[in-house]
């Protein structure tokens, strides 16, 4: 099941799990939902951001086959 991040307000935002059905629901309701595509620890320096999220995308491609 994908991961979501659903907005509520300029600071705030959570990570939810749910059924694409749910997700259309929630945004004709007017929500701000976006799915989450790479996850990046709060212990990576910045400067490894890019290669940590490229790393990720590598890895879900590899995924496929």
């Amino acid at each position: 099941m994908p991961r979501y991040s659903l907005t509520l307000s300029r600071k705030w935002s959570v990570e939810i799990k749910a059924p694409e059905a749910q997700i259309e629901a929630m945004r004709r309701d007017g929500y701000v939902i976006d799915e989450l595509c790479n996850t990046v620890p709060d212990w990576l320096p910045h400067w490894l951001v890019r290669p940590w999220c490229r790393l990720q995308d590598g890895w879900q491609w590899l995924k496929l086959f």
